[in-house]
């Protein structure tokens, strides 16, 4: 692989969905806090990342939690009853690519039509958009470093998409 651009999966044995009532967005959002220690969940749009868990906000009320984790929805069920939000577990209905090189970008704007720059896109936001007519969410780290997690039966055409689109950078394969 060059050394400006890498292709890898991204696996993670949690993922789960958490989409609260409009009426009790407080209560779910300092549950979440609680259980995951932190000060305040992400701004809409945004990613926390801490001890290889990922909390995205997608929406108002709407969380994405990825994790190596195990066990993160029978613990999320525990404390989240179903009056209060539903947690819908996604593990093996997504699957992720990383993306990471000062050409990253440019592979990603073949396909959406969103400035990535640092200006308008800063670091650890998170994005809904599709790549190759495919639905994704996109979470950028870094000006070089994203994260792309798509449904697992659309894997295979995002990556050879991928795998497609960098190989004017000497990428030829998925690692």
């Amino acid at each position: 692989m060059p050394k400006d651009l890498s292709i890898s999966e991204a696996r993670f044995k949690s993922m789960v969905l958490i989409k609260s009532w409009p009426d009790t967005s407080k209560n779910i959002e300092s549950i979440i806090i609680s259980y995951l220690k932190l000060s305040s969940l992400p701004k809409v749009g945004a990613v926390h990342i801490q001890k290889n868990t990922y909390i995205a906000t997608l929406s108002p009320g709407h969380y994405m939690i990825f994790s190596d984790h195990q066990s993160l929805l029978s613990e999320l069920s525990k404390i989240i009853v179903p009056e209060n939000a539903v947690i819908t577990d996604v593990s093996h209905s997504r699957r992720g690519i990383r993306l990471i090189g000062e050409n990253a970008p440019i592979i990603l704007n073949k396909e959406i039509a969103i400035d990535l720059s640092d200006e308008t896109t800063p670091e650890s936001t998170v994005l809904q958009t599709s790549i190759h007519s495919i639905g994704v969410i996109l979470v950028k780290h870094t000006s070089e470093d994203f994260l792309i997690l798509s449904y697992s039966s659309f894997f295979k055409s995002l990556s050879s998409w991928l795998i497609d689109s960098t190989k004017e950078y000497g990428c030829y394969d998925l690692k």
